[in-house]
């Protein structure tokens, strides 16, 4: 069976992903809370293990107000779909939101997951508007 192929990810991005100093990634690797990879000899980790990290030491709370961090909470994923986090927490409870779950219980999405989803739903908006409606600015 082939081995799955590795999303690398740059210690940069690792750190974006952690939130925490480049350093502390390089810590996490030589103390073995992060594995290392083939990868690693060329500055690059798989995606996957560090966001399994990011789920279990990542403070959230930090980073509440970011709105262009790798992780956002509901309230601030909320703000990037916009709709409410009643509308929010009912996409993602049927499933239509992808989301992880931190350690502590807290729901975290990725941005760059809810910016495509954004853009989708704004244009399908466009794409249904009757000639006249107001038009939702793109970029």
């Amino acid at each position: 069976m082939p081995e799955r192929p590795i999303d690398p990810v740059t210690l940069a991005e690792a750190a974006s992903i952690l939130g925490c100093a480049v350093n502390t990634v390089r810590r996490y690797v030589a103390r073995g809370v992060l594995p290392a990879t083939a990868y690693y000899r060329h500055r690059q980790l798989a995606r996957a293990d560090v966001e399994a990290l990011a789920l279990q030491l990542f403070r959230w709370k930090r980073h509440v107000h970011k709105l262009d961090g790798y992780w956002l909470t509901g309230q601030r994923a909320a703000k990037v779909l916009d709709v409410s986090v009643a509308q929010l927490n009912i996409l993602a409870g049927q499933g239509l939101l992808p989301f992880e779950t931190h350690a502590d219980g807290t729901r975290l999405y990725r941005r760059q997951q809810l910016e495509v989803v954004a853009r989708a739903r704004a244009a399908r908006w466009y794409r249904f508007s009757e000639p006249g409606d107001r038009v939702m600015p793109f970029d």
